[in-house]
This record gives structure tokens, C-alpha cells and sequence, in this order.
């Protein structure tokens, strides 16, 4: 699927600039009224504040055009706007069910329209299963059979919500018959990181803790089922601004790439930074 946040921005969304509005209504009554040359010169003249006021709600309509137009574009429609997007696909927006989870529905619904067998179908079905489930993984490793991994929210209620799933899953009209379909629980892998790192003199004393903060969050950002974790990527996330190099120890973690499976997805492990002081 297409991610909506790469997209260019849309042409139809027109870039507002109050200056150019007043200067275009100045010029326009130039044209009009060449006389007014000298009164518009003067930023205190009652004509003058007349055409900024013109101007400015000229640019309150454009902005409400823009805002139109966004809520027209799956990628930016947002509330009952976005609820009315669902409802064109026949797909209802969950109790509660946050805009950012809604639309990624409603994208596995346009492209499990092609039919009820396509991996989309699936993943759109454990979705809308139960709100715990925060994405899918579907494979087909043994021809003729379907097989569902779950990323939970709260593994504490994976029984109950594998359940749900896969009563989801053999709802009438949910598959093609003769297909069966088999729930499991993803598995964290924590990532483990190990490493010395040297300060540039104008960093802060405390760089190295905020760095250790921000990979934590990095890490749970990154994640997703299926997808590993390169080496470069860990490097990336540490060789921050006022970092001057990085060193993993003879033994470090990770030692290499972290490869994943698809019923696998990373987590922070142990963080363990050490400042070496400044290089």
C-alpha cells in the first residue's frame, strides 16, 4: 500500500500569503481608480486598512477552500470527515478507534475489494476484530492455508483477542471456503545496544542520556512486524549532532543485523551507552 505521509502535497491545497493578496487588491484598484496611487502609499489611510481587510478575508475563504479540499483526501481527512470516507467503502470507524488506525483501515479495505482472499482481507479483518490487535502479518506457507499474526497492544489479553480474530476470520463471507485460517501472537525480540560514545567539546554533558532516551522511543518507532533491524540503522541513531564517533565493544550489542521473522517484531532491550568523554 501506498503510505499516505510520502505523498507530495496535494496541488489542489493552495499556499495562502496574506502580503500578495493586499499587494493584488492594491494593483486591482490601481487599474480602476489610478488616482488612489498616493492614499495607498500611506499605511494609516482608512483606504488602505479597507483593502487589508478585504485581503484578509479573501484568505479566510481560501483557507476554508484548502480545508474542503483536504477533507476530500484520505491522507488528510480527519473526524466525521474521515467517517464519511469509511462509509463510501462501507467500513464504520470502531468505537473510539483513533484517525490515524481508522484510515489504515479503510486503505486494507480498498485493496481487499479484489476479493476476499488477498492478504489485505486478512489483515483488515484482525483489525476490525478488536482494537487490541495493532497490526497483522498474513503468510501462506503451506499452499492452501492461511496463517495470521498478531502484534498486540496488551499481551495480557492475547488469548481473548486471538479469539476474537479468528472468529472474525471464519465469519460468513470473511474467506474462501475450504481455506484454513490459523492465529498466532506475534513475539518481541529485544534489542539490545551496547556501545561507547566520544563527545564533541560543544556537546552537551548530558547528550549522552538524551541519545539514550531518543533510541528508545527510535526503536519503538522503527519497529514492525517482520521488519529487521540493520546495524546502520542502531549506528544512525547513536552518531547524533555532537556526537564525534561511536565504538561498539569487541562483544557489543547488537554485533551485527538484527534479523527478523515475520512473527517477530523488535523492542528496546537493554540500553547500555557509555560517554567516553570528549574525543
Amino acid at each position: 500500500m501506498i503510505d499516505l505521509k510520502s505523498l507530495p502535497p496535494p496541488a489542489v491545497v493552495e499556499e495562502l500569503d496574506f502580503e500578495a493578496l493586499v499587494t493584488a487588491h492594491k494593483q486591482d484598484l490601481l487599474q480602476r481608480q489610478p488616482s488612489a496611487a498616493n492614499v495607498l502609499a500611506l499605511p494609516s489611510e482608512p483606504l488602505v486598512k479597507q483593502v487589508e481587510a478585504f485581503a484578509y478575508r479573501e484568505m479566510l475563504l481560501r483557507g476554508r477552500v484548502n480545508d474542503a479540499a483536504r477533507a476530500n483526501l484520505l491522507a488528510f481527512a480527519t473526524g466525521t470527515d474521515l467517517d464519511h470516507k469509511g462509509a463510501f467503502y462501507g467500513l464504520a470507524r470502531l468505537p473510539g478507534e483513533a484517525d490515524d488506525r481508522y484510515r489504515l483501515r479503510i486503505q486494507l479495505r480498498i485493496a481487499a475489494l479484489a476479493g476476499n482472499g488477498t492478504a489485505e482481507q486478512y489483515r483488515l479483518l484482525a483489525l476490525s476484530a478488536s482494537q487490541n490487535v495493532r497490526d497483522a502479518n498474513v503468510t501462506s506457507s503451506t499452499p492452501g492455508s492461511i496463517a495470521v499474526v498478531l502484534w498486540l497492544i496488551d499481551a495480557s489479553q492475547a488469548q481473548a483477542t486471538s479469539a476474537a480474530v479468528l472468529a472474525a476470520m471464519n465469519a460468513p463471507n470473511a474467506r474462501p471456503l475450504g481455506v484454513p485460517v490459523s492465529v498466532a501472537v506475534a513475539r518481541p525480540v529485544a534489542l539490545n545496544v551496547s556501545a561507547t560514545l566520544w563527545r564533541e567539546a560543544s556537546a552537551p554533558a548530558d547528550i549522552v542520556t538524551q541519545i539514550k532516551t531518543r533510541i528508545m522511543a527510535a526503536i519503538a518507532s522503527f519497529a514492525s512486524l517482520g521488519r529487521s533491524v540493520p546495524l546502520s540503522w542502531v549506528t544512525a541513531q547513536l552518531q547524533q549532532p555532537g556526537i564525534a564517533r561511536v565504538e561498539f565493544p569487541a562483544l557489543g550489542q547488537p554485533a551485527g543485523n538484527t534479523v527478523l521473522a515475520a512473527d517477530e517484531y523488535a523492542v528496546a532491550g537493554a540500553i547500555k551507552l557509555t560517554d567516553g568523554g570528549v574525543a
